[in-house]
């Protein structure tokens, strides 16, 4: 646990930290599998309802204490961008469904891009309570079979399939990543190492326990485990083909079946007697709090003091961390396993349920609140937008229709998402992708597979002539994003904007989309500059960050895309492109502004706030029909 909260809280070289993951599933899927098997050879059945029940007990004390302060921080304190998702995450995860949601939004866990949820982390917690409600009916299901040989098999062939699923789900695009990262169907081949670990093990009953291993084949299953769990931990990187194509989950999920089968050995060895040293012991009773409040007290940290060097983030995590998962387990975990609802609050049994039921709605009623964005933030689409250049003249829509197309990455598709209708003379089609860059090259810094085109992004760019066509585009507008802006690998080296090869490509990329879009039958190309940023790039992932923070000269072309600007411009010049000056529109030559007008630019830094979006089009929209007309006026 202390790897993983590292890995989030900053330590890169831990860049394997995620494999552990299927270390906490196994031993999951290992532990609970045991008990039920007690339970069934015991007593003759398992107790389904009451199984459930423990398992609330356990579970649900310390996660309602978290979902309970975050309600209270997104009432209070948190920014309306990171309101209006925290409330869906909430009831998402009080209803153990939030590694859907993830999918569904097609979230990219190694990527805090923008906003990231403060309940990302508790993915794993949807996945290890949807297999609890199946584990019961799965073990009884088991024992019509005789012999714990055929046992086993079933559940590491059902493991087989799951792992064989998982490569066909692949990673070839954010949404399949998303999907093979997060899901159940992918991640339950962990969890089933798990239970036929317990049942290859053997059934302990009353008194007796199964023939143990020789200790010289423990011995080594201990150490072989804890070894390729440590290599894995720093030398596989994120997001490996391998782990999801060919298996690797399922390998290392073997490996830390092994180290599991030591823990599990009852005889003393040096690896037992080092993991159960008393602060070991103390810190894994605390290891679900350490969970539950680390990422959430990670993104604390990074949004109250975002220029805190790693060193001092990575110790400041850990240490309130363990306070606060300390003082929930002593305060509330503890007392709830002890005595349910009772040793929390005083009362009968009847009193009990009554206080867990109200406990939950008042939940859910908080996290309905807490998505309530306060009406003075609610951009209104009927009235008047503040005007992003003082002086100019109202909008009054012409008497041509205009179809245009926006091209670009998740920044022109949110300002289309929350565009206002007053434009009626301006008919959009989206043209984005996320992430989507002018080029097909890896970006330097984080991982290169995560940075290559998607499939998505690949069409749009290849298939530009046919948008045009289909769509009946009079206009195509290029908006590059800040991407384009950040170092990329050219034969595995690091290359700024400067670089006259990666200059090649971006023009060689603009005049693709241009001879397309005109083959497709638009009458017209636009290009946008790109936008300046905040120099600390907190948007940008934690190893691109930490990547421009050795690279000081990419981090202000990234921040000040004055190089990238001029060869669009310097293009679209030769090209008879308009060039629709957004760079200077916000005034980016007298340095960043977060605020114009009173109204906050970004709401995660780098997408255009829902408030400041009508700003922003009272500038754009003239901009794509005054470049259109004075276009059609010289008879091009």
């Amino acid at each position: 646990m202390l790897t993983f909260m590292a890995f989030h809280l900053g330590v890169l070289s831990l860049q394997g930290a995620w494999v552990g993951i299927n270390l906490f599933f196994v031993l999951s899927g290992f532990l609970i599998t045991r008990l039920l098997i007690e339970e069934r050879v015991d007593y003759g059945h398992i107790d389904v309802l009451g199984f459930y029940r423990r398992r609330a007990r356990r579970l649900l004390p310390g996660l309602m204490l978290l979902l309970a302060t975050l309600c209270a921080y997104g009432v209070v304190w948190a920014s309306d961008d990171v309101r209006r998702g925290l409330r869906a995450d909430l009831l998402a995860t009080l209803g153990y469904v939030m590694n859907w949601r993830l999918i569904l939004r097609d979230d990219q866990y190694f990527e805090t891009f923008g906003n990231p949820s403060f309940l990302r982390h508790a993915w794993t917690l949807s996945v290890e309570e949807q297999f609890y409600v199946v584990v019961p009916l799965l073990v009884s299901a088991l024992f019509v079979l005789r012999g714990r040989r055929a046992q086993t098999a079933v559940v590491l062939a059902l493991a087989v399939v799951s792992a064989a699923w998982t490569s066909v789900v692949g990673l070839g695009g954010v949404t399949a990543q998303a999907h093979a990262y997060y899901g159940t169907d992918t991640r339950v081949q962990s969890l089933l190492v798990g239970v036929g670990l317990a049942f290859g093990l053997g059934l302990r009953r009353r008194g007796r326990r199964p023939r143990p291993l020789p200790r010289a084949v423990v011995t080594a299953l201990g150490w072989g485990g804890l070894g390729a769990l440590v290599v894995a931990y720093v030398a596989v990187p994120p997001l490996a083909g391998w782990m999801f194509d060919r298996g690797g989950i399922l390998l290392t999920s073997a490996a830390a079946a092994a180290l599991v089968t030591a823990c599990a050995d009852p005889r003393p060895s040096v690896l037992t007697s080092a993991l159960g040293l008393r602060p070991i012991a103390y810190l894994g009773k605390l290891s679900y709090g350490l969970y539950l409040w680390h990422w959430p007290i990670h993104l604390w940290l990074a949004h109250a003091v975002p220029d805190m060097p790693t060193w001092l983030h990575v110790v400041a995590g850990m240490v309130v961390t363990t306070g606060v998962a300390a003082t929930s387990y002593e305060l509330v975990e503890r007392p709830v396993l002890r005595a349910g609802v009772r040793g929390l609050v005083p009362t009968g049994r009847r009193g009990s349920r009554l206080v867990m039921l109200t406990s939950v709605v008042a939940l859910v009623a908080a996290s309905f609140a807490v998505g309530r964005v306060p009406a003075s933030a609610t951009p209104v689409t009927s009235a008047p937008a503040v005007q992003l250049v003082p002086g100019a003249p109202a909008y009054v829509p012409g008497r041509e229709r205009i179809t245009f197309g926006l091209f670009g990455d998740s920044v022109p598709e949110k300002l289309l998402e929350n565009r206002p209708p007053r434009y009626s003379d301006l008919a959009a089609v989206g043209l984005t992708d996320p992430g989507c860059d002018l080029t097909d090259l890896p970006r330097a810094g984080g991982n290169p597979k995560e940075s290559l085109p998607t499939p998505r992004c690949l069409a749009l760019k290849q298939g530009m002539a046919d948008a045009a066509r289909s769509g009946e585009l009079d206009v195509v507008v290029l908006m590059t994003g800040t991407v384009a802006s950040l170092p990329h690998l050219i034969d595995g080296r690091a290359v700024g904007v400067e670089d006259p090869r990666y200059e090649g490509l971006v023009v060689a990329a603009l005049e693709r989309m241009r001879r397309d879009a005109r083959a497709g039958g638009a009458q017209q190309v636009q290009v946008v500059t790109v936008p300046c940023r905040d120099r600390r790039m907190s948007y940008l992932p934690d190893s691109y960050r930490a990547y421009l923070d050795r690279h000081p000269s990419f981090a202000d072309a990234g921040a000040d895309p004055v190089v990238l600007n001029r060869l669009i411009t310097r293009w679209a010049g030769e090209n008879d492109v308009p060039v629709l000056d957004l760079y200077g529109a916000l005034g980016c030559a007298k340095g960043f502004t977060a605020r114009r007008h009173g109204i906050d630019l970004y709401g995660d830094g780098v997408h255009f706030s829902p408030e400041a979006t009508p700003m922003i089009w009272t500038w754009l929209a003239p901009a794509i029909r005054s470049a259109y007309q004075q276009r059609a006026g010289a008879g091009s």
